[in-house]
């Protein structure tokens, strides 16, 4: 699939109504507008209540996420969403429609606009497998039943939103970002218990990333710490975004599957607008990021991938939440992301 986007909405955002929200959208993000995460105006709009609402056996407390089937209704709900998930529709899927403060005002842009691409953050399913507390089950993984309770509830949130948009705007493209923070544990997560192999976890991520793509959404897959690029790659990811600001040589290692990723139509995110605190973002200027930029996708380029393709695939972002940020702050942030952007060299 082929996405246009070279700039990517990251992170929570530092309004407290939409109003403000759609205002910024409009300015920076008209062509690709997201739906953002507004924390200031709800303390549960974050990326695990979206992801674990109303789906079976999940709650969220004070951002821990228990697992719990010892209640009633659990096997009729697992088996209505093993139905859903297997012959999806919009009527169906609504019963795990995403509730936040701006879901109305998103559609509300998404029918005004009509843009090619829109950008949705959603939970990864390796990352939630490793969240999910249960005494009865130390490592969820070892357990295939759960597995496919993972794969599923990630599954039908995109689905929903899928659907829900192309409803909207046929046209339109979503791309299904699945936040995954803990990429960086798989090789702990494989040295616990041998039993849980690279393939294990690599068939965790492709059979969600297959499901979106099943139904013309497209799949990114982002964490920002430092981590095993090779695996969601082989998982079949449309795009892999990165902390290129913290971590400029994390995809150096392995070059040349890189640049496998890009001749095969893949994208690359650089999150290198450092967003850490208030100080770091004040002191920079578009002339030193886009100059940090340059010479990171240098590193890349000298390690085997094609110069042409690392710009011709790449999209740019702030490396993070900017709601914690003063408002002039984070709004500097974003603008600077925008303009980095329409920076990055063009080959013919």
């Amino acid at each position: 699939m082929e996405l246009s986007l070279k700039c990517l909405p990251v992170g929570s955002l530092p309004y407290e109504d939409t109003k403000s929200t759609t205002r910024m959208m409009v300015k920076l993000f008209e062509a690709s507008p997201f739906f953002a995460f507004l924390p200031l105006a709800s303390s549960d709009d974050n990326v695990r209540h979206r992801t674990l609402d109303n789906v079976p056996g999940f709650k969220v407390k004070e951002k821990k996420i228990f697992f719990d089937k010892d209640f009633p209704e659990y096997k009729q709900e697992i088996v209505a969403l093993d139905t859903v998930f297997n012959n999806p529709d919009l009527e169906s899927l609504e019963k795990y429609a995403v509730d936040s403060f701006f879901t109305e005002k998103y559609f509300q842009i998404i029918e005004r606009i009509k843009p090619k691409e829109t950008v949705i953050n959603l939970l990864g399913p390796f990352s939630l497998s490793q969240m999910m507390i249960n005494s009865e089950i130390p490592q969820i993984l070892n357990d295939r039943s759960l597995r496919k309770l993972v794969i599923q509830t990630v599954a039908v949130k995109a689905l929903w939103l899928i659907f829900k948009i192309h409803a909207i705007s046929p046209e339109t493209c979503p791309i299904i970002v699945l936040e995954e923070p803990l990429l960086n544990k798989i090789g702990d997560v494989r040295r616990e218990n041998e039993e849980i192999t690279r393939e294990t976890i690599v068939n965790l991520l492709g059979k969600t990333i297959q499901k979106i793509k099943e139904y013309h959404g497209a799949a990114a897959v982002q964490c920002f710490a430092k981590c095993d690029w090779s695996v969601p790659i082989e998982a079949g990811a449309d795009v892999i975004s990165f902390n290129a600001y913290n971590h400029p040589n994390n995809l150096n290692i392995i070059a040349e599957q890189v640049n496998n990723f890009l001749i095969g139509g893949g994208r690359i995110n650089w999150a290198i607008v450092p967003v850490a605190n208030e100080n770091l973002v004040k002191s920079i200027t578009i002339d030193n990021i886009y100059h940090k930029f340059m010479k990171t996708t240098a590193g890349l380029i000298t390690s085997g991938a094609s110069e042409r393709l690392v710009y011709a695939k790449a999209m740019v972002s702030i490396q993070g939440d900017v709601d914690k940020l003063p408002l002039i702050f984070a709004e500097k942030a974003l603008i600077m992301s925008k303009q980095l952007s329409q920076k990055i060299p063009f080959f013919k």
